[in-house]
């Protein structure tokens, strides 16, 4: 329930917590959230474009005009995050569309810029759309739905989440009658849809199903099946190919996938980050690898009379923008006639007057309302005029709130100071209670970096604490702390391993890999477990996966066999608890504004409370301690995956996998109507 707050309370609060801190950069998981602030007057007209865009696809009598491209120019810091978090919110509530995000600052590889656009493909249609359904089983839905009403003009057609609920038990009740029910639903699309990948329809349907939806979700994302899944799910293994084989083949599978996804859904796809700094071996930048790839795809994407289109908007610096025209005129055959079909340019445009104070009020609100705080003045401690003014300016929004976090506490500062009688040890017991009362932010525990950066914090604090000799013990569970590193390389790692804690244990050399790993779709923490159980090439001995507990693995997923590979290899998942972390984040919250409390750092480094909160609170000690080397039960949910086929059948066809699977759907069964009653509403 909201409380009333005095301007006195407000004051202290916002002495301790800087609302504007946090949004001055944004992340890819803020596009897929629910919570983060948009101000719609802010670049409507983009927005608008892209709706506009998206219907004329749509309604489009012809193919030829089914697939369309945009670029839209922006500085850093413009609002591009916004803008695409503000079209993804739309698409959700509607339910035509589909949203592709392709970050190019997760391309670790540019070599396999394909296979990471896959990866991205996969990933993005992993992500929530309506009644809780992932973008995957809204299109695995439909192709369902269509298959049912071919099949039967009077079908009773259940609604998507309805079929998501049943779908395992009905595909269970057909493997027992000897019939394959994918297999059937694919054929019956594949009919209405005779150019697409029978594997690839039969891939999507299965994302359908609890039990298989994220081994049939890997596939698609281009990762390696065992032979027993694989045989279960009627795919290929993708197994047997080296990278550059998998790269030349990706593009083609990405245009099939989406080709396909268009006949139900348009598809927008939005290539952003392409001024993140890295080569190819040959030289070439993420602008000029992602610009070749995005002019491909568009040549490899084919759309039907009925399609409901394919969309591709690139984000870009003005700078980019000018390189990508500097050769002249367009052509028939120039990247610029790939990647902007339209004839109009499109600016992301810096604030002004009205929508500076729209960013500050909407900032206020929302820091409000996650507090459950009443405050009606969501300017105060600025002004209307005063941020008219200013908005007046044409900064962006990342340069607007770096503004604001840097005025807000100038104009605290007199007002209520602190009573200078106090004690330095008297000041920072304030300070850190204040911090230690205030609520842990959902955002803050979906956050890997937020959550890193304190622990990091707090390991790096204890190493300067002992090399100051300020410690009594240096031992922390039998660990002597030498060193806080990163993590390399930094492209195999991809901002995985959050970073390396060294020292010694029992006088052998110890490397932790410590990774926080809060994501809840199974690619991402499939892709995490990945890297943690990679000791080689990390030079780790041993991994620290710090992950919630109500985070739980399915059994279903990969990530379960990883996460037992882990406890094999000596690794173990440290449990993520909010009152185990808050202490921590009080404490770093205290040493980032030592100035605001006037105690210095040295100062906070000679407390008692200081020295004991970093070595005895149980997080730190967990991640030091020698691991258990047990799975703990409770951080797992589901039911295993259950073979569909024998031990016996299994050996006598896995060395002949894609020759079986050739057979089976040759198999002549069109004599045979189909009979999908067990998917239709009772």
């Amino acid at each position: 329930m909201s409380q009333q707050a005095s301007i006195t309370e407000i004051n202290e609060l916002l002495q301790d917590t800087n609302p504007f801190d946090k949004g001055l950069v944004v992340k890819d998981q803020n596009i897929w959230g629910t919570s983060f602030p948009d101000i719609p007057e802010l670049n409507k007209h983009v927005s608008d474009a892209i709706y506009a865009s998206m219907n004329k696809l749509q309604e489009s009598p012809s193919s030829l005009d089914k697939v369309s491209s945009m670029v839209i120019r922006a500085q850093r810091g413009a609002g591009k995050t916004h803008l695409i978090s503000r079209v993804r919110k739309q698409i959700k509530t509607e339910g035509n569309a589909v949203l592709i995000y392709a970050g190019a600052d997760k391309y670790s590889e540019l070599e396999l810029i394909a296979s990471s656009f896959r990866e991205s493909v996969a990933d993005s249609l992993e992500r929530e759309g309506l009644q809780g359904l992932t973008q995957w089983q809204e299109i695995a839905a439909q192709l369902v739905i269509t298959a049912l009403k071919k099949n039967k003009n009077n079908a009773k057609v259940p609604s998507a989440q309805a079929l998501a609920q049943k779908f395992d038990q009905a595909y269970s009740k057909s493997h027992k009658n000897g019939r394959d029910l994918v297999t059937e639903l694919a054929k019956v699309v594949r009919h209405l849809h005779p150019d697409s990948d029978l594997y690839i329809i039969r891939a999507i349907i299965w994302t359908l199903s609890e039990e298989r939806g994220a081994l049939a979700v890997k596939w698609l994302a281009g990762e390696e099946l065992n032979a027993e899944d694989a045989l279960d799910l009627r795919l290929s293994a993708n197994d047997g190919q080296d990278a550059d084989v998998r790269e030349a083949k990706a593009l083609n599978f990405i245009a099939k996938v989406l080709s396909l996804i268009g006949e139900y859904r348009t598809v927008l796809i939005c290539f952003d980050e392409l001024d993140t700094v890295k080569e190819n071996s040959l030289g070439y930048t993420v602008f000029q690898v992602v610009i070749d790839l995005v002019k491909r795809l568009f040549d490899s994407i084919v759309q039907s009379d009925s399609s409901q289109g394919v969309l591709i908007a690139t984000f870009l610096l003005p700078k980019e923008w000018q390189f990508l025209i500097q050769d002249g005129p367009d052509s028939s055959t120039s990247p610029k006639s790939r990647i902007s079909t339209q004839s109009e340019r499109l600016d992301l445009r810096p604030l002004n007057s009205e929508t500076m104070v729209q960013l500050v009020s909407l900032w206020m609100r929302d820091f409000y309302k996650r507090r459950k705080i009443v405050f009606e003045n969501y300017l105060y401690p600025f002004t209307a005029d005063e941020l008219s003014s200013y908005g007046k300016q044409g900064y962006t929004v990342r340069e607007a709130l770096q503004w604001c976090a840097q005025q807000l506490p100038l104009k605290l500062k007199n007002i209520d100071p602190p009573p200078e009688s106090l004690t330095d040890k008297e000041r920072f017991e304030v300070a850190y209670k204040k911090a230690l009362a205030r609520d842990l932010d959902e955002d803050d525990v979906d956050s890997n970096t937020f959550i890193s950066s304190v622990l990091r914090f707090s390991f790096e604090r204890i190493i300067i604490l002992l090399k100051k000799g300020k410690l009594k013990n240096e031992l922390i569970e039998n660990v002597r702390l030498e060193s806080v590193e990163n993590v390399v390389p930094r492209s195999k790692n991809n901002g995985y391993i959050n970073f390396k804690v060294c020292g010694q244990e029992d006088n052998v050399p110890v490397v932790i890999g410590v990774e926080v790993l809060q994501q809840k779709n199974g690619l991402s923490v499939g892709a995490g477990f990945r890297r943690l159980l990679d000791y080689e090439t990390f030079d780790m001995t041993r991994g620290c996966l710090v992950r919630s507990l109500e985070r739980k693995i399915k059994r279903n997923w990969d990530s379960h066999e990883y996460y037992q590979q882990l406890i094999q290899k000596g690794g173990e998942w440290v449990h993520l608890k909010k009152e185990e972390l808050k202490p921590l984040i009080a404490l770093k919250n205290v040493y980032d504004n030592h100035e605001k409390y006037n105690i210095s750092i040295n100062k906070l480094d000679l407390f008692a409370f200081t020295r004991d909160s970093l070595v005895k609170y149980p997080l730190i000690k967990e991640i030091l301690s020698r691991p258990e080397g047990r799975v703990v039960e409770e951080a797992l949910e589901g039911k295993a995956v259950e073979r569909l086929h024998s031990e016996q059948e299994i050996q006598s066809i896995a060395e002949n996998l894609n020759e079986t699977l050739e057979s089976l759907d040759s198999e002549e069964d069109t004599d045979k109507e189909a009979d999908f009653a067990e998917l239709e509403v009772a």
